[in-house]
């Protein structure tokens, strides 16, 4: 009987086996990983097998193992096997316990009700009939590859028996990503086999991507079936044809595996020194485009530049391009979106990296062409796509610094120089003004004049020291914020800064937060987006929960839930 400890998503240090009382170990542990990925959701799997045999019969508990997960010590679930006193038929094998209760072979397109291999001539054995009339088969599109070229594999049940077959171990993939296939002939059908009709389920489908040069072992898949012979010894086979048997004499358990196979997968050509940009790590054959998320661009709004990869082939490893963005354009980190039609081989692959951006003033912004190079492996070459460049025209926001200051705040598209001269501005017409009254003062008295100057002279620095509203200023200092290696410090300061902006916008604190959203319907989206925030930070601050992708995502959220908020 096989045991398998299996972890998903998780790296495994230290594994241990347990002591397994009454049960004698035949072979392992045997290490196994795979990779496997259905739609968006992509999953790694480790497996620890061992084979053991029971010593005597009752009912035991097979322990769990312990080793260290993702660096913390924990133990698995226990298992419990029940041992039965039985003898198995000759060249049978007990079933799994894990293995599924419905046949595989429930809908094969059997013509016969018992096909005539299922009788059992006098000199003839069922076992020989079994291993003639059922095989497991395992095939390759090409036995020969490059690094993340698409490999198909299809694993196929071919009989001419009938049998109640159950698939009781599936191939397990290592050194490779697996995507699942669907559709192409998936259900029963039959097939040719050097010239003799076979029905055939197909048990898995998969396109592989070799992760690096050598040998690539493919597996083998085990299947088990149960087939009934009939006597047919003393019938000769006109008797068999007007009065078959009907009572069954012999009943075989075989599991029968397919033999495992080897890809060669060679490295990947030397790339050219000249005429390439920077390698992608796609193979396959590809298109490349440039688009703008929304229709139309405005400052003080979170933008999306759309870049897109298409075609046939591996985008695994592909990371975000690098764009050469223009002065006056502040970018953030890309997040991704894959899509696999995955009802035919090679998989069509669709990958969209959206790269959301904020531009400070309005104008017309030239972003240049983007280059993505790729290996063909059928041209047996790199090639490099480049999309068009585009236009970015930018409107005005609706926010302006030179509306309702106590109600909007300062523009969050003017630099330091431009604020700078604003102040000083204000202030030199402030003293303008005062010299101007000073100057067209009625005549009075020495010493009541004398305070009567003192009074714009009280005045006169106030327009000088014109700040920005506070709320505005936290604003300004949340797109300051830069993630380091230590997220905790950025969160501590994110949060900080959240705090100020809720006490110096609204008067209130983080814990009256609830029953203001209450209170102001009109804006509860966009508290209720900062309340989550806040949860968020006080995460961050005591736990590395985020990685530095999600610090700046959370950044680039705060920086517009407080525009939004400014508006």
């Amino acid at each position: 009987m096989q045991i398998e400890y299996i972890a998903e998503d998780v790296t495994v240090d230290q594994f241990v086996l347990p002591r397994f009382k009454n049960w004698n170990v035949v072979s392992g542990p045997n290490l196994s990983s795979s990779t496997s990925q259905i739609g968006n959701v992509i999953k790694q799997q480790i497996a620890y097998s061992v084979m053991l045999q029971p010593t005597t019969s009752g009912t035991f508990l097979i322990p769990g193992a312990t080793a260290l997960i993702n660096n913390k010590p924990q133990r698995s679930n226990g298992v419990t096997i029940v041992v039965k006193n039985v003898d198995h038929l000759q060249g049978s094998q007990p079933p799994s316990q894990s293995s599924p209760q419905t046949s595989i072979l429930d809908q094969l397109p059997f013509q016969d009700q018992v096909p005539a291999n299922q009788y059992l001539k006098k000199g003839e054995k069922a076992i020989d009939k079994i291993r003639n009339n059922i095989v497991v088969r395992l095939e390759v599109n090409k036995h020969t590859s490059y690094v993340g070229e698409p490999i198909l594999a299809t694993y196929k049940l071919c009989t001419r028996l009938r049998s109640k077959s159950k698939v009781v171990k599936q191939p397990q993939f290592s050194g490779c990503t697996v995507i699942e296939l669907t559709g192409e002939q998936q259900d029963a059908h039959i097939e040719k086999i050097n010239g003799i009709e076979y029905n055939v389920f197909v048990i898995r489908k998969v396109q592989l991507f070799p992760l690096e040069a050598g040998k690539l072992e493919l597996p083998a898949t085990s299947v088990e079936n149960k087939v009934t012979f009939y006597d047919a010894s003393h019938q000769n086979y006109r008797d068999l044809y007007y009065g078959a048997p009907s009572l069954p004499v012999e009943e075989q358990l075989v599991t029968l595996q397919n033999k495992t196979d080897v890809i060669d997968v060679k490295p990947l050509p030397p790339l050219p020194t000249v005429g390439t940009s920077e390698f992608s790590n796609a193979v396959g054959n590809f298109n490349v485009s440039l688009a703008i998320g929304e229709d139309a661009l405005t400052t003080n709004s979170t933008n999306h530049l759309l870049f897109t990869i298409q075609g046939v082939g591996n985008l695994q490893q592909v990371k975000a391009p690098s764009i050469q963005w223009p002065k006056g354009v502040e970018s953030f980190d890309a997040t991704e979106q894959m899509e696999d039609e995955k009802t035919t081989f090679p998989v069509r692959t669709r990958k969209t990296f959206s790269i959301p951006f904020v531009v400070g003033k309005k104008g017309d912004y030239t972003l240049p062409a983007v280059q993505f190079t790729y290996f063909d492996p059928n041209a047996n070459r790199y090639v490099t796509k480049t999309t068009s460049g585009l236009l970015l025209r930018v409107a005005q926001g609706s926010k302006t610094f030179t509306g309702n200051v106590k109600k909007t705040g300062t523009n969050d598209n003017l630099g330091f120089d431009e604020r700078l001269y604003i102040l000083l501005g204000a202030g030199l017409l402030a003293i303008v003004i005062g010299l101007v009254w000073f100057n067209r003062r009625p005549k009075m008295p020495l010493q009541r004049a004398a305070s009567k100057v003192q009074l714009p002279v009280q005045q006169q620095p106030q327009p000088v020291e014109i700040k920005r509203p506070e709320s505005s200023e936290y604003l300004f200092k949340i797109r300051e914020l830069q993630p380091e290696t230590d997220s905790s410090s950025f969160y501590k300061s994110l949060c900080k800064n959240l705090h100020a902006y809720l006490n110096s916008k609204f008067g209130i604190d983080a814990a009256q937060l609830p029953y203001f959203i209450q209170q102001h319907p009109e804006s509860a989206g966009e508290l209720q987006l900062l309340k989550e925030l806040l949860d968020d930070c006080s995460l961050g601050m005591y736990t590395p929960v985020y990685s530095m992708e999600e610090a700046m995502q959370h950044r680039l959220l705060a920086i517009e839930v407080l525009c939004r908020l400014e508006k």
